[in-house]
């Protein structure tokens, strides 16, 4: 990785022609990656690479540009792609943007990627704008950007970008459950509360039928329990889903049904805790979590309290926004709880294709790709795609284009039609057997 930031340096915009088959056009494509190419001297060539450098500034985006590289490669020698394209070393400092939007060069581009700073972004963006070249954003989280700028691609999904697929596991999955919605605390956006309450309230039934039968199934098990624990027991009242069961009236009319109601609960953690569940949470059929929160001792307790709920209660959890980005909860307690994460970015470590790129790039660049050589890929890949396709039209004929991506996929949509395109996909999977297994959340279920 120090030969490819020490080639890089020796030119500060480095230039690159691919070409195959003459009869394209060729495409011109600016990427726009902080590489901190000033920090890069003798002294940091000539050093022996550690821990330490690694975490430098120059190594911070490395792997994006190199993943990147991997795909125009591709693009050229697979696809017959004539690709002219330009990198610019953009950080956070907008000096470095002025710099790069006063080039006449950038003026011909196809296609900017980057920069990856917000105020640095501001600044190419309005550049893109006024030539009406696409931008593309790699890596901000904020919905902002594509407002009133129609040719700003945003690639990372926002949390709003969630409710999609949690209607339709809700509809297609969870629709028979009890469903306890849990907030961090007031803090969490209002908004965003009162829309996964609206999915939920919209798509659970108002009644499961439970037959008496599995009933007292569950009841015997729970006397079983009981005397193994030697602890006292009532067996003519079995309380659950606040209701009272009488094993003996239930055995009198084994093959007739209960009517249970389900219910969608509000629950805010920093007042309640989790201390409403048990009066109202079933026994008798699956309860279904919805937790959203984004720290993590908040989610550390959220976990160590449902695994203690999982002793007597079936239950599944939905955490949201990004639970991916905490570490240290235990995978024993995920499968008990039938955990189910949203994460923009999945590795199927199985796939052929997963396998042949971390080759290639272990081959390349001496290194294990990290994730944002994964990004830098995809988006290369798809992006170069979309503009040998559609050329100048790239950015109208996003919505509904979908090639298969190494960690992701993009599903490309405006709020209105004076905003940028912004994805809104996220990947879904549950813990099952130490496995996470994607869940499919369209309407083909």
């Amino acid at each position: 990785m120090v030969k490819t930031l020490r080639n890089i340096a020796f030119c500060l915009i480095f230039l690159a022609t691919f070409e195959a088959r003459a009869q394209h056009d060729t495409c011109r494509v600016a990427l726009m990656v902080p590489l901190y190419l000033e920090q890069v001297n003798q002294e940091f060539y000539d050093a022996e690479p550690s821990n330490k450098t690694l975490l430098t500034k120059p190594f911070s985006f490395l792997h994006f540009y190199e993943g990147f590289m991997i795909a125009a490669d591709s693009m050229t020698s697979s696809r017959g792609m004539i690709l002219d394209l330009k990198v610019y070393d953009v950080d956070n400092d907008v000096k470095k943007a002025d710099s790069a939007v006063a080039d006449p060069w950038l003026e011909t581009a196809d296609m900017i990627v980057g920069p990856f700073y917000l105020k640095s972004f501001e600044v190419v963006k309005q550049f893109a704008y006024w030539h009406d070249i696409a931008i593309v954003n790699p890596i901000t989280l904020r919905s902002s950007i594509v407002d009133s700028c129609c040719n700003v691609i945003k690639v990372k999904p926002s949390p709003e970008g969630q409710l999609a697929p949690l209607d339709s596991l809700m509809k297609h999955y969870y629709h028979d459950n009890n469903v306890f919605i849990i907030k961090e605390n007031w803090k969490v956006d209002y908004d965003l509360i009162s829309k996964i309450t609206e999915i939920a309230e919209r798509n659970i039934d108002s009644c499961t039928m439970i037959t008496n039968r599995q009933i007292v199934d569950v009841i015997k098990k729970y006397h079983k329990r009981c005397k193994i624990m030697k602890l006292d027991f009532d067996e003519s009242d079995y309380r659950t889903d606040s209701m009272s069961f009488d094993i003996s009236v239930l055995k009198k009319s084994i093959d007739d049904t209960t009517v249970l109601l389900n219910r969608v609960v509000n629950i805010n953690y920093e007042y309640d805790s989790l201390n409403l569940v048990p009066g109202i949470a079933s026994t008798l059929r699956n309860n279904l979590f919805i937790v959203y929160g984004n720290d993590k001792v908040f989610a550390n307790e959220i976990v160590n309290k449902v695994t203690k709920l999982t002793e007597n209660y079936p239950v599944t959890v939905i955490m949201l926004p990004d639970w991916s980005k905490f570490s240290g909860l235990f995978n024993d307690n995920l499968m008990k709880m039938k955990a189910i994460y949203f994460d923009e970015n999945y590795i199927d470590y199985g796939n052929i294709k997963v396998e042949s790129f971390i080759c290639k790039f272990r081959t390349r660049y001496n290194a294990e790709p990290t994730d944002y050589a994964f990004d830098g890929f995809d988006i290369g890949w798809y992006f170069l795609n979309a503009l040998d396709l559609f050329g100048k039209e790239m950015v109208e004929r996003l919505p509904g284009y979908r090639i298969p991506l190494l960690h992701t996929d993009f599903d490309f949509q405006r709020r209105d039609e004076n905003s940028g395109l912004e994805n809104n996909f996220w990947n879904v999977y549950q813990f099952k057997g130490y496995n996470k297994v994607i869940l499919k959340t369209d309407d083909e279920n």
